[in-house]
């Protein structure tokens, strides 16, 4: 049986697979101004220019007098503490006495704030518009944003391949096909930004299988196992294959040609959805994905009745195997 192990996505990642004890994944935002997608870092403003470090939510960096037309402005600011994230704000004459229109209360000003995570040296700038005299606001958190995020951090089981004729199959023999059941059950993770959770909800759809002659079947469900206790005659499958053809000619594990295989994959489609408690939200995500394999040896059953009516009047029968 293939061994089981965390889920391997298909496609790029557009953001950093996060470890997430107990299912729940936290993820902490520093202040700044609306939007910010989750996962992209936190940043934030001082007042007026300077350095701020900005905390989870709590950032209390104030708005300075900024500074004068082509200065560039160097009033600095304090946050809040335990973030990684250093900003830097610089007033923008060209936008303040060049007619841009407030972005915010007045009085305030149109700055730009570069934050550099110190940890990681991504750097992340924006233009914000600050009210003098008030904390920096705390972000607008995009809830499928951070729902993509709880479905980048999930871990998925592999499914364990079950196969009857098991090792050997035979030509023109229907090869029963299942995974183990156990892993046919929903799967969650929850994301939190402040105020905002949303919860992503992988739940197994259908089982793709390839069977290594060119044969694909697709099975709604986990399959049924064969039992070897009872008459087979009192079973029966929904998720099957016939080999037509015998495996000879396949790669080897040992080098010898008698030991041909083809290579079984069975792939599970996950279809995740989710929702959103603090923001309204909710939908469908990207479809997630995980396969195992497993090696199966196909072989030609020839057999020959013959009835030749001897001197003695006795029957002969001959059967043989072959590859």
């Amino acid at each position: 049986m293939a061994e089981q192990t965390p889920l391997v996505r298909e496609g790029a990642r557009p953001w950093p697979l996060v470890a997430v004890p107990a299912a729940v994944l936290v993820l902490v935002l520093g202040p700044l101004c609306s939007p910010v997608p989750a996962g992209a870092g936190t940043t934030g403003a001082g007042a007026g220019g300077g350095s701020v470090s900005v905390g989870a939510g709590s950032g209390s960096g104030t708005p300075g007098s900024g500074g004068g037309a082509g200065s560039g402005g160097s009033t600095g600011g304090t946050g809040g503490t335990g973030s990684p994230w250093t900003c830097t704000s610089t007033y923008l004459a060209l936008n303040n006495e060049g007619g841009f229109p407030p972005g915010g209360p007045l009085p305030g000003a149109w700055y730009s704030v570069t934050c550099v995570d110190t940890a990681t040296s991504v750097q992340v700038t924006q233009t914000v518009w600050i009210a003098n005299g008030t904390p920096v606001p705390s972000p607008t958190v995009d809830p499928r944003t951070l729902a993509i995020q709880a479905e980048n951090s999930m871990v998925l089981p592999r499914p364990a391949l079950g196969l009857d004729p098991f090792g050997t199959s035979v030509v023109n023999l229907a090869t029963w096909l299942w995974i183990d059941p156990d892993i046919w059950h929903a799967e969650s993770v929850t994301a939190t930004a402040g105020p905002v959770a949303a919860t992503a909800v992988a739940r197994p759809v259908d089982v793709r299988w390839t069977t290594g002659d060119g044969g694909q079947t697709v099975c709604p469900g986990p399959g049924t196992a064969y039992r070897v206790d009872l008459p087979a005659s009192w079973q029966s499958t929904d998720c099957s294959h016939v080999y037509l053809r015998t495996s000879a000619g396949q790669p080897t594990l040992d080098g010898n040609p008698d030991d041909a295989t083809f290579v079984v994959t069975a792939s599970v489609d996950w279809a995740v959805s989710w929702t959103s408690i603090g923001v309204d939200g909710g939908g469908q995500l990207p479809t997630l994905v995980t396969t195992s394999a497993d090696l199966l040896r196909v072989a030609q059953v020839e057999s020959v009745n013959t009835g030749l009516l001897e001197p003695s009047g006795s029957m002969s029968t001959a059967a043989g195997l072959g590859s």
